[in-house]
Order: structure tokens, then C-alpha cells, then sequence
């Protein structure tokens, strides 16, 4: 069966993508794959003589009008090249993706952009398997922030910080976006860079989660993000024991879904081993006739704070309201919880509240229920 990876490197300016973009098509090549990639859109334009600035400028929003559309052919003739392609080991590595044009304009603009086109968001996040942000030097190695290496740059080091966050906030909604800080050598921040890949397509990646269980009370919704970004999510585990569980979920945006399929491996300390892998619904609803469970609905908010990625799930059973709020460990000297969070309880350890735990404890008291076992 053939295997496609897309596989987007994305970032703030001066990150790090042009030689991320070399080692790991040397990488994947030498595990067998045909490489092709998508260059930068923004870049060739701008090259090309067509500029969002300086004389004869074109209006910003019709410059990414006009990156969304070449991205979009770009991205395609790959897609369909790699379908021809005898060897059936594929991957596509994009210099930045559709979303990143919501780093440029207002979320109303780009949304004019992709209903035009009658795309919606989370046909954009099917495109793509993993998102690699990397943070721009301009944040925490500035003194190596420099606009020499790409003409197209221009960005001082105060706005590429701006970027950068807009950037990640633009891809924050991504099951599979994984962030490269710069708390590192740069040798050591692409090799993580490798490591991710190498763990998608195969080897175990090991990341620290920390979570917290917040009462709705002690959340300041005035101060919570307004880039935060909702999804409406509906899940079953299929497989599940003490450690490990294996879990599908259907999410909507904007009435509007993608499908993904989770593997969690639980160990001490906090450390979650992490396999997502994107899923069409035949997949998802094949799997879901296997199983005779209750389907577990929850909304969820997905955000950037402080350079880091949270997920805060907001869970509704019989009327009993908590929420769980899961972060991305990238940075351990980094606060734990953002400002607009007044308390919570730290359960990192707890397996009560993993999602298996979870939806096992209330499916078997819905059958119960049912059978009429307890009322």
C-alpha cells in the first residue's frame, strides 16, 4: 500500500526551515522515500518582482489571495505526482503550508479567502500529517537573527517575534503540530527536528505532558484568548489497558470535520508516548461499528501561551462541567499554567483522567443505566 507523508516545516523568520528542509530530505531518502518539495510561495513572489511592500506594492490581502492559489496548485501537482510515483514510499515536505497565511491577515480575511475557494479549515488540516514550528532565533538566540540568508526578508528582530507567535498560533489547531525551541545548539535543534520524523514514521516519541483539572470558576474567560480556536470533538477508545490506549476521534471546526487516530502509551513523571495519525471517515466509522460503547463529546479549545501549546478540554457528562487542560511540555524553565487560569489540581499522574479512564468509567455507567443496574 502505497505511503505518503506531508509533512510541513514552518516557523518565524530565521528559524532554521531552510536547513531543516536539507537534513531531513537526506534523512527520509536514505529511509527509502522519494522527496519532493514545496517551496516557499512568499519567497518566489516577492523574488519575482511581486511585493505586499515598497513602490507598486499590491494590497496585503490580495498578496495572499494570490500565495494561497500558487500554494494550493503547488501542493496538488505534488499530490498527484507522488500518486504516480512507482515507488511506494512518498514524502512531501512543504517550505510552510496554507494556514500560515492567517499569520498575515485578520482570521475574517483568510476565512474570505478559503470560502471563495469552497475549502474549509479542516480540509486544509487533512492535507497534512505533521507541522514542524520552528521558533525564529529572534527568541532566545538573537544574536544570531540575521535577514542575510533570504532577500525576501525583511523583518526586524521585534517582528519576527511577532511572526513567530502569529505563526504558531495560525497552526495551533493541528492534531499533530510539534514545536522546536531554541534552548539548544542549533545542531541540536535540527536534530530534534529528525528525531520527530523518525518517530512518525516509526520509532516512539516520548513527550512530557503536564495536565491540570480547573474548575470553570477559577478561569478568567474575560483574559482567555480570543486566538484560541474551538473544536467540537467526538471520541471512542478501541483498545485499552492499564498503560495504553488507543483512541479515534472525529473533530469539527466550523461544522466541518477531520479524523484522527491516536495511540497512548502512559508512563511515569508525566512522560505520554504519542503516535496521531490522520484518518479518512470510512476509518473512523469502520472502527467505530466494532465498538458498542457511548461515543464521549467534548469541546475543546486549542492555544498558544508564552511559546507553548495547550489543549483545554471542556467535558459535559449528566451535567457534572470539568475541564482538563494538557500542555506541551517544550520548555521546562516555563511556567506551568497561563495567567487567566486562578487554580487547579496538577494530574499529571492521575490515570483516572486519561481519556480511556474517562470514557470507560462513563460508558459503563451509561450500560448500567440501561439495564437498569442503577438509577
Amino acid at each position: 500500500m502505497k505511503e505518503i507523508l506531508n509533512i510541513v516545516v514552518t516557523g518565524g523568520p530565521c528559524g532554521g526551515k531552510t536547513t531543516a528542509l536539507d537534513e531531513l530530505t537526506k534523512l527520509l531518502r536514505g529511509y527509502g522515500y522519494t522527496v519532493y518539495l514545496v517551496s516557499e510561495v512568499a519567497t518566489e513572489l516577492i523574488n519575482d518582482g511581486m511585493k505586499p511592500f515598497g513602490d507598486n506594492k499590491i494590497p496585503l490581502f490580495d498578496f495572499q489571495s494570490l500565495i494561497f492559489d500558487s500554494q494550493y496548485n503547488k501542493e496538488t501537482i505534488r499530490q498527484m505526482a507522488a500518486l504516480k510515483c512507482p515507488n511506494e514510499k512518498v514524502a512531501i515536505l512543504y517550505d510552510r503550508g496554507i494556514l500560515d497565511n492567517r499569520a498575515y491577515i485578520s482570521h475574517d480575511e483568510f476565512a474570505n479567502i478559503i470560502k471563495r475557494r469552497n475549502i474549509s479549515e479542516a480540509d486544509i488540516i487533512k492535507r497534512y500529517d505533521l507541522v514542524i514550528h520552528l521558533v525564529t532565533a529572534a527568541i532566545g538566540k538573537d544574536e544570531y537573527y540575521t535577514t542575510l540568508n533570504n532577500s525576501a526578508r525583511t523583518e526586524t528582530k521585534e517582528e519576527a517575534r511577532m511572526m513567530d507567535k502569529k505563526t504558531m498560533e495560525a497552526w495551533q489547531n493541528h492534531p499533530n503540530l510539534k514545536i522546536v525551541s531554541n534552548d539548544t545548539l542549533f545542531d541540536e535543534k535540527i536534530e530534534k527536528v529528525k528525531n520527530i520524523i523518525r518517530a512518525y514514521i516509526g520509532e516512539e516519541e516520548v513527550i512530557k505532558h503536564e495536565r491540570y483539572l480547573i474548575k470553570p470558576n477559577d478561569i478568567l474567560w474575560e483574559k482567555f484568548s480570543n486566538n484560541a480556536i474551538k473544536e467540537e470533538i467526538e471520541e471512542f477508545v478501541l483498545q485499552y489497558d492499564n498503560v495504553c490506549d488507543v483512541v479515534f476521534q472525529k473533530s469539527t471546526i466550523n461544522n466541518s470535520s477531520y479524523y484522527t487516530c491516536l495511540k497512548n502509551k502512559y508512563e511515569d513523571n508525566g512522560l505520554k508516548t504519542t503516535i496521531c495519525k490522520s484518518i479518512n471517515e470510512s476509518t473512523y466509522l469502520d472502527n467505530l461499528s466494532m465498538v458498542k460503547g457511548i461515543l464521549l463529546k467534548k469541546i475543546r479549545y486549542n492555544f498558544i501561551d508564552d511559546g507553548e501549546r495547550y489543549r483545554m478540554d471542556l467535558y459535559n457528562l449528566d451535567g457534572d462541567t470539568f475541564i482538563i487542560l494538557e500542555r506541551d511540555v517544550t520548555n521546562i524553565s516555563k511556567k506551568n499554567v497561563p495567567y487567566f487560569i486562578k487554580d487547579y489540581l496538577d494530574i499529571t499522574n492521575e490515570r483516572d483522567y486519561n481519556d480511556d479512564s474517562i470514557y470507560i468509567d462513563y460508558n459503563i455507567r451509561k450500560i448500567m443505566e440501561k439495564e437498569k443496574v442503577i438509577k
